[in-house]
């Protein structure tokens, strides 16, 4: 599971590696499912739910279909190695969400990877391994053997998350003591920096993103080019 964190949202890329050591294709059987997939939920009240922010890979969109939570798919499954790939969302909130994902299939080589310096895991039974690069991010990894029917239960924050109530008290020392003039001018002040810092970020993000898209082959590199070029163009101006 790779975890980065983009405009308010945990965006997740969960693979899965399958491998059929039978001695013939698995089919579906009057219609049952060949593979079976459970989205995780999440502690945020608003917004619980894991949205898929992407057409799955590695199965044909005409033999997959959801109900709630649960994804179907009613592909074969042929000899040897599959992939599939889940791209799904999940709404951050103030101080981090905890997240739900029940296991469907177990595993003795699960890893969770948060994007380094963006994301913070916290999980018990998972251990710390060395960190990877992909595809231009680098990301912290956990590790552990997950049996099947259970439920992994880990927490995903900010950076920033627990630093909010810094500023929080911050504020108010200054309005006590300035009064309601001093306060609004510190606002206005900490707005514009925050202001800034998001658009970077955003521009940041943006750039990724394109940088992941061509990597997948979503995108040419020409279109790459035209796009990559006015977001740092854009982002210099911001750091000058």
């Amino acid at each position: 599971m790779f975890v980065r964190l983009q405009n308010g949202f945990f965006e997740v890329r969960e693979i899965f590696m399958f491998e059929n050591k039978g001695k013939k294709t698995i089919v579906s059987k009057d219609g049952a499912p060949t593979l079976k997939f459970t989205l995780p939920g999440s502690s945020n009240i608003r917004d619980p739910a894991a949205v898929l922010s992407a057409p799955i890979q590695g199965l044909n969109s005409n033999n997959v279909r959801q109900s709630g939570t649960e994804i179907f798919s009613t592909e074969p499954i042929a000899l040897g190695t599959k992939f599939v790939v889940l791209f799904y969302r999940l709404a951050d909130e103030y101080g981090g969400i905890t997240v739900q994902r029940p296991v469907t299939y177990g595993t003795t080589s699960f890893a969770i990877l948060p994007e380094k310096g963006r994301v913070q895991l916290e999980a018990t039974g998972l251990k710390l391994d060395t960190p990877i690069k992909f595809q231009g991010g680098e990301y912290e990894s956990y590790v552990s053997a997950i049996p099947v029917g259970s439920v992994l239960r880990f927490s995903l924050k900010a950076p920033d998350s627990a630093g909010g109530l810094v500023y929080f008290y911050m504020a108010l020392g200054a309005i006590f003591v300035l009064g309601t003039g001093g306060a609004v001018l510190i606002r206005r002040r900490r707005r514009s920096g925050l202001a800034l810092q998001v658009e970077r970020e955003e521009i940041i993000r943006s750039i990724s993103e394109l940088d992941d898209r061509l990597a997948m082959g979503t995108i040419s590199t020409e279109e790459h080019e035209n796009k990559r070029i006015p977001c740092l163009n854009h982002l210099r101006e911001l750091s000058r």
